[in-house]
């Protein structure tokens, strides 16, 4: 389950946010797309472990049983993950984009971590409010009709539309 998380998540983001750029500016920009890719395969294996423990808590597909999974999910996973993909999109695109300048130039660590720090305390309050209008029904939806093996095929689906606007959000 582990390389195929990992292989799973990152190819359904690839897929996904190359389309999402595509229907936005008409292009591809593979540099983010890896950047995104990388970060969804990375946590996928972390979700698919975290989404098993959950089941152990409340087995079965009792509304009381989807309910807690997802407010839990959105309590725990929300705030930890707009804040990391944020931060790790923001920091890598920095040192891709620094690894291409002149020769001997150097990243700023100072300057990106300022810069990491900033964006994130603007942007992941919001981020974490919206995310909850989005993850709380794909998260009961996921708990209560998705089989364990293919939930990472599920949410890494539904991470695309959601990835489009964090995307945004990076970007902006």
């Amino acid at each position: 389950p582990l390389r195929t998380s990992l292989a799973t998540g990152a190819g359904v983001m690839s897929l996904g946010d190359a389309s999402v750029q595509l229907w936005g500016s008409g292009r591809v920009d593979f540099e983010r797309n890896v950047v995104v890719s990388v970060y969804n395969g990375s946590t996928s294996p972390l979700l698919y472990r975290w989404w098993g423990f959950l089941d152990s808590l409340w087995p079965g597909f009792s509304t009381g049983a989807v309910v807690r999974k997802a407010l839990l999910n959105q309590v725990v996973v929300g705030p930890i993950n707009s804040t990391l993909f944020l931060s790790w999109c923001t920091a890598a695109e920095a040192w891709i984009r620094n690894s291409q300048g002149s020769p001997g130039e150097h990243l700023d660590a100072a300057a990106l971590w300022q810069t990491v720090k900033t964006k994130a305390q603007l942007e992941v309050p919001g981020l974490v409010l919206s995310s909850c209008g989005y993850w709380l029904p794909v998260n009961a939806i996921n708990f209560a009709f998705v089989p364990a093996h293919a939930r990472v095929v599920f949410m890494s689906t539904c991470a695309v539309l959601w990835g489009g606007f964090i995307s945004y959000v990076v970007h902006r």
